[in-house]
């Protein structure tokens, strides 16, 4: 016990708010921040409740040493030397982890700002990307997971973050290349002929990597035969369940005769389970497309801190009240499937895909959490879905987890998320590599940073998509 007799517990509580503010005071200073992730010294920070990445722990602190957690212990065996960081009303969550991501400079702060520690770039200049990585740990910066540049057919979509293949030897040779670049995983573009899809997908596992895929070209299910694992955006879905629908994209999930394929649905659902695929559904970027052709959509209201010239490439479109509804009404059929995905224990990820619709970073993953939990899921499991989910899949248990040899990053937020999601979470603190940072910190800085919003591949590439309004992402 500390000195008089007060219990552990009661010693945490006593500290309150003076202890946060102690340490987020520390964390303002830049040198500060470096000493304390580097340090020796052990640090135990504390709430009314701990998310663990799988659980939820009450009474528990979690024990920082340097960059590390070194492990997730009841307040009361914190041992007493230790110094304890507590905000009564509060939860600790892992760093959050978005699995779709096109990283810009900007964005960084932003993420972590919310709490999103780890972004996975599923698509960028390699060159660009792995740069970006490789100084994130010493910026302002999530952790960076990243595929390199989409992986597609002799005509890109995104000319200036893609690798165009015209025929099946390339396509192999532009996964053996990218998987020896140093790459995290592989991503397959919609242009890619189906017949290359096999030899692709056995090309990354020689390297050790998964594929995912943006399966509008070929359907789900042909990539899943060919060995893909992951799917994005649920494109490809109606090629499987309604080969004969109208013309379009994700837009004509809202339309009505789609209910007419309800048992084709439940049969994909079954094929989807069965092959051990997993989705990544981008639940917010279909709202994005819904509001940004509402009449009373305010882009800078429902897209805080995202730089005007984003905002202009690709958060406004013409108002269409018509094409908005159904936008809307896709969104919840979108919805209405994963109930079936979710059902059958398909893993599902929550993924932003930020920029596109012009979402603001971080907070865009709290809205596609707060989607997920409506989709049969209970708050814990779609906490699940935005931090341990994406490091299951790829084999990396420390990912999106409080236990000893995880990364010293974590969020703690006002209120009980494990019992409803906020769209909007009130973040108290984000530590990242061990060092605190205050929300109000990292959100001016990234108002220093939107001046650059210029200066990266994706911008390129959104200047040269301008004239055709926000491009599929």
């Amino acid at each position: 016990m500390p000195d008089g007799g007060m219990s552990r517990r009661g010693f945490v509580e006593a500290m309150g708010a003076a202890g946060l503010a102690e340490a987020l005071g520390a964390a303002a200073d830049p040198a500060a921040r470096r000493a304390s992730a580097s340090g020796g010294g052990t640090i135990a920070w504390a709430a009314d409740r701990v998310f663990d990445g799988e659980s939820v722990l009450t009474a528990h602190a979690v024990l920082l040493t340097g960059a590390e957690v070194t492990g997730v212990r009841s307040t009361h065996k914190v041992p007493p030397h230790v110094p304890v960081q507590y905000e009564p009303g509060t939860t600790i969550l892992p760093g959050l982890v978005d699995a779709h991501v096109h990283h810009m400079q900007w964005e960084a702060p932003l993420f972590l700002a919310y709490g999103v520690t780890t972004i996975r770039d599923v698509g960028n200049d390699l060159s660009w990307i792995l740069a970006r990585r490789a100084e994130a740990s010493a910026a302002l910066c999530p952790t960076i997971l990243c595929t390199g540049p989409l992986l597609d057919g002799p005509t890109p979509i995104h000319p200036l973050v893609a690798r165009a293949s015209a025929d099946l030897e390339a396509a192999v040779a532009a996964v053996r290349e990218t998987a020896q670049a140093g790459v995290d995983a592989i991503k397959l573009y919609c242009g890619l002929l189906v017949e290359w899809l096999p030899a692709m997908a056995r090309e990354a596992r020689s390297h050790g990597l998964r594929t995912s895929m943006h399966c509008q070209g070929t359907g789900v299910l042909a990539a899943a035969n060919a060995g893909v694992g992951e799917f994005h955006h649920l494109d490809g879905v109606l090629t499987d369940v309604w080969p004969d629908r109208p013309a379009g994209w994700l837009e004509v999930w809202g339309d009505s005769e789609l209910a007419t394929t309800r048992d084709a649905q439940r049969r994909f659902a079954d094929r989807i389970a069965e092959a051990a695929m997993a989705a990544t559904p981008t639940l917010a970027y279909w709202h994005s497309q819904w509001r940004i052709r509402a009449a009373d959509h305010s882009p800078e209201a429902e897209a805080p801190g995202v730089p005007p010239e984003m905002l202009a490439w690709q958060g406004l479109a013409a108002i269409d009240p018509d094409l908005a509804d159904r936008w809307r009404r896709a969104r919840e059929a979108a919805e209405g499937f994963l109930r079936l995905l979710h059902e059958r224990g398909v893993p599902i990820l929550a993924g932003s895909d930020v920029p596109c619709g012009a979402q603001t970073p971080g907070l865009s993953l709290w809205r596609e959490m707060c989607m997920l939990a409506r989709v049969s899921m209970s708050p814990v499991q779609a906490l699940r879905a935005g931090t341990s989910a994406l490091g299951t899949l790829l084999g990396r248990p420390k990912l999106g987890r409080l236990q000893g040899g995880s990364p010293a990053d974590l969020v703690i937020v006002r209120g009980d998320p494990t019992r409803g999601i906020p769209e909007s979470p009130e973040v108290v603190a984000v530590v990242r590599g061990g060092a605190a940072h205050r929300p109000t910190d990292l959100l001016a800085e990234a108002q220093r940073l939107s001046a650059s919003v210029t200066e990266d591949p994706w911008s390129a590439q959104f200047r040269a998509h301008a004239g055709g309004g926000p491009a599929e992402p």
